[in-house]
């Protein structure tokens, strides 16, 4: 397994020559452990703690224990035994303070999804299997879905993670099938993974099919005016622009798509408007969209993303 936190930079980076203290709270005297990262800093931290996130670790405690004189022991700092372990110090700091209380400790911040990568390979090799279930239950954020959605929707399948890998692939119904490019993370998962979400996206266009039995009750806004109509300018009959709608949405099956500046200028050149109803329709339509966005929402919401468990 790739281990991201190779990808991860920050100032420790630079390494010290001579292990240092971490910072508060991994610096309590009343600590019975200290990890010691790749970098160099000493994370004081409890057995007991790293015992009940980690069978890994529960394991390492429940060996029998050199006496701190004996010549066989491992190195000791404040007569606690050092533990090295190959990660960053950004990285341990985020992974301990997912194993402490939450009273104790806040909710460490995962700035991007190279650091979100980083702390989830290091929950993977000391088996923090609810640890890494709670980080990827965080991955859906709006900042990271709204920035990467691919490698969220990758990163959420790769654990199996079904509610994360919904909403991702919901997300992805913003894009053409094509558009999204190439992510490392896709890696991890299957072809028949990457599949599903193929067949997902194309019977979401294909349910948009559906719009037709609900134009009478949500009319398209017209894309011209009196003066427009008067001058027998609009070239765009009421099918067409149905039509048009319709194949937009079959493409990118969500209600953003009808936003889309690009689709707003295609409707209003074959419509022939004049330029006072080009600065109105993406008024029109975004309160058009509003009321759209509840049965098209339903319609996709119908269509189920198949996940197989391993």
């Amino acid at each position: 397994m790739t281990q991201a936190n190779d990808l991860v930079s920050d100032s420790s980076d630079v390494y010290c020559s001579e292990p240092v203290d971490a910072d508060a709270p991994f610096n309590r005297s009343s600590a019975d452990v200290i990890l010691r990262t790749a970098d160099n800093v000493d994370f004081r931290f409890y057995k007991l703690l790293l015992s009940l996130a980690s069978p890994f670790f529960a394991n390492m405690f429940a060996l029998p224990q050199p006496a701190p004189l004996d010549s066989t022991a491992d190195e000791t700092k404040y007569g606690l035994p050092v533990i090295p372990v190959s990660e960053k110090s950004v990285v341990m700091r985020k992974l301990l303070s997912f194993c402490s209380p939450i009273y104790d400790i806040d909710i460490p911040t995962l700035e991007n999804l190279d650091i979100v990568m980083s702390v989830l390979d290091a929950a993977d090799k000391y088996d923090m299997k609810q640890v890494g279930k709670f980080i990827v239950s965080l991955i859906t954020a709006p900042h990271f879905l709204e920035k990467e959605p691919m490698r969220v929707f990758a990163i959420a399948c790769r654990y199996r993670a079904k509610e994360e890998t919904t909403i991702a692939a919901r997300y992805m119904l913003r894009f053409a099938v094509w558009e999204p490019t190439y992510v490392a993370e896709l890696d991890f998962i299957s072809g028949s993974d990457y599949q599903r979400l193929v067949k997902y996206h194309a019977s979401c266009g294909e349910t948009m099919t559906q719009l037709v039995r609900l134009w009478p009750a949500f009319p398209l806004p017209p894309l011209d005016c009196k003066f427009c109509r008067k001058q027998g300018i609009s070239r765009l009959s009421v099918k067409e622009y149905q039509a048009s709608a319709i194949e937009a949405l079959r493409i990118r099956p969500c209600v953003e798509t009808l936003l889309r500046q690009e689709w707003i200028d295609t409707m209003v050149r074959r419509a022939g408007s004049c330029q006072n109803c080009r600065e109105r329709i993406p008024r029109k339509l975004a309160t058009y969209v509003r009321e759209l966005a509840i049965p098209v929402k339903q319609m996709i919401s119908e269509v189920h993303f198949e996940l197989k468990s391993y």
